[in-house]
């Protein structure tokens, strides 16, 4: 596996296109598997979410159960993968719940920007004063949005480009901490410099992976997350397989199911 340092120091690139080409080729090879291991990752979320006290952690469960993916592919590599893999990522509960409470807290003062330029500062202290009902607060809020739409909706964008910024930078922590084995600091913070160097290139790829998957699962009324969603776990499976751990002993340095690299790291056309 290469290291971060190696990273900044060298660069990375990759094809879009041969990419998605690489994550369709490994959805294709372990089809039903990874469509069994998605309708189970389903059926468990809607039961976990209907369970009183258990629904607070049906979040945070499904993130560890979709790690087991990770899991399950990288084992496919040395055809050791087996469907119980799926459970896999609750070695790593710990490092994966650190993750995401970090992530949130960054979001902590996007939220603050929100509330603080949205409703003026004033006004909340005066609404927190008083002993007022739902219907009563509800009615305030409304009419701050009204009086003041234009800097809630700067507060928004704001929020918005936050946690834009936080999902991309942070889409391998993951896969860093599942196959790489690091902690989930350390996970983050590697993933989080490593996408920076390309992060546009990165951010866009993302965006049509949404829009993928958001039209097979709109056009097939639901049925097609079934793949749609393995599908893009594949694809980001595959672009950190060909930024993190390319196979060795290739002259090209071409992992050839995944994308290319070249000597000229100068370029970022590579990533359209």
């Amino acid at each position: 596996m290469k290291t971060k340092e190696e990273l900044l120091q060298s660069g990375y690139k990759f094809n879009s296109s041969e990419l998605f080409a690489a994550g369709w080729n490994l959805m294709s090879k372990h089809f039903g598997p990874l469509v069994g291991m998605t309708l189970l990752f389903v059926i468990i979320s809607i039961v976990l979410s209907s369970i009183e006290f258990v629904s607070v952690f049906a979040n945070i469960i499904g993130i560890i159960l979709s790690s087991g993916f990770y899991i399950f592919l990288m084992n496919s590599r040395s055809k050791k993968n087996d469907p119980k893999d799926f459970f896999g990522g609750f070695k790593f509960t710990v490092d994966i719940f650190l993750h995401r409470l970090t992530l949130g807290l960054f979001l902590v003062p996007f939220f603050l920007i929100l509330f603080l330029i949205g409703f003026p500062f004033m006004e909340i202290i005066k609404v927190a004063a008083q002993m007022i009902t739902p219907e009563e607060f509800a009615e305030i809020m409304r009419a701050e949005l009204y009086q003041n739409g234009m800097l809630f909706a700067v507060s928004i964008l704001i929020l918005f480009i936050g946690g834009v910024y936080f999902y991309v930078s942070y889409v391998f922590t993951i896969p860093l901490i599942v196959i790489g084995k690091m902690k989930f600091w350390e996970a983050m913070e590697t993933s989080r410099k490593v996408v920076g160097m390309r992060f546009f290139g990165i951010f866009a790829n993302l965006i049509v992976l949404g829009i993928l998957v958001i039209l097979m699962t709109v056009v097939t009324c639901g049925l097609g997350a079934l793949v749609a969603i393995p599908l893009a776990t594949c694809i980001v499976f595959c672009a950190y397989e060909s930024i993190f751990e390319p196979h060795e002993g290739n002259e090209q340095t071409v992992v050839d199911e995944f994308g290319s690299a070249s000597p000229d790291y100068n370029s970022e056309s590579e990533l359209d």
